[in-house]
């Protein structure tokens, strides 16, 4: 399942660096917030799973509040 995850959570980081898509970037958030608490990945890659995940909650909030 972890391939899946993955492969799913940089379709929708892609597709929101691509278009600006606020509901990629959410998708793909709740999906990285997922792969960091997978007990099946290295601590390292956890921890970066979480980063990206508060990065783009953080940055879409932020675009929000803009616009």
């Amino acid at each position: 399942m972890t391939p899946d995850l993955i492969c799913c959570a940089f379709g929708h980081l892609l597709r929101f660096q691509l278009t600006g898509c606020s509901r990629s970037a959410h998708l793909a958030a709740h999906l990285l917030d997922r792969l960091a608490g997978q007990s099946d990945v290295d601590s390292e890659t956890r921890h970066l799973c979480g980063r990206m995940s508060a990065v783009l909650e953080t940055s879409v909030t932020a675009a929000g509040s803009h616009g």
